[in-house]
């Protein structure tokens, strides 16, 4: 069979010249389970700086070739975000400024439910952001040829690497406590992720046929409907939160 790592003919379970495992196949809802649970937790992994690496320069080629069949270089990108979220927590336990400090007035109420929440379920945010990043470049870049699951990967490596990206900002917090300094940093930081993220989707949708100005505009819209999901989503927590 042949590897889809190196593209060399092997026998056996694994590639005698890169020694991926030859079973490796597209993923699936079904096997995305597997990938996730199995591997990614009760495995070994390595090469997480070399992802890290890639997520911070070719993300969107990098995490492409990586659903393809090239894994074998890669960190298994549900471990990588489980190892990201308990360093953001730890981080967070020494913050002294809070959610509700660096918001908008007017919203310090809502803020305050918001981070009790987050405080009580810190890990769920950014979990509930994986799928609706996933329903939006699913339902924007629906002709691809890549299916639910293999955005439901692709958007992972997206919230890792927005974790990565964030976590200077976690440590600055943690020494620096002018409220209006850090405010304009978090909205700086805001932007900074939200462009990333329409690099990597523009970049990994770029070989899958659409013309440039469609590419960019489904990349835009992509995101325009994940902000909408992840509002009403996260809102409708935090309500039914406080009224339980």
């Amino acid at each position: 069979m042949k590897c889809l790592n190196c593209e060399n003919i092997a026998e056996g379970n694994f590639c005698e010249n890169c020694g991926q495992k030859i079973s490796t196949r597209r993923f699936s809802l079904i096997s995305i389970f597997d990938y996730a649970v199995l591997n990614g937790i009760f495995s070994v992994n390595k090469g997480i700086l070399f992802t890290v690496k890639k997520l911070l320069t070719k993300p969107g080629h990098s995490i492409r070739e990586y659903i393809q069949g090239k894994r074998i270089n890669y960190f298994n990108a549900f471990t990588l975000l489980l190892l990201l979220l308990t360093l953001a927590y730890f981080l967070e336990e020494f913050t002294g400024i809070k959610l509700a400090d660096i918001t908008a007035e007017g919203s310090e109420e809502f803020a305050n439910l918001l981070e009790e929440f987050m405080k009580e379920y810190p890990r769920i945010i950014y979990l509930i952001n994986i799928p609706l990043l996933a329903i939006s470049s699913y339902l924007f870049f629906r002709k691809s040829k890549y299916n639910f699951a293999e955005n439901i990967v692709l958007d992972t490596y997206i919230i890792s690497a927005q974790i990565i990206m964030t976590l200077p900002f976690s440590i600055l917090v943690i020494f620096y406590n002018n409220v209006e300094f850090i405010k304009i940093i978090y909205n700086i930081y805001s932007v900074i992720t939200l462009i990333y993220a329409f690099w990597v989707i523009y970049q990994f949708f770029s070989k899958s046929g659409y013309k440039k100005m469609s590419l960019i505009f489904r990349s835009i819209f992509s995101l325009i409907l994940y902000m909408i999901l992840q509002l009403i989503t996260i809102v409708s927590i935090a309500l039914v939160k406080s009224h339980i």
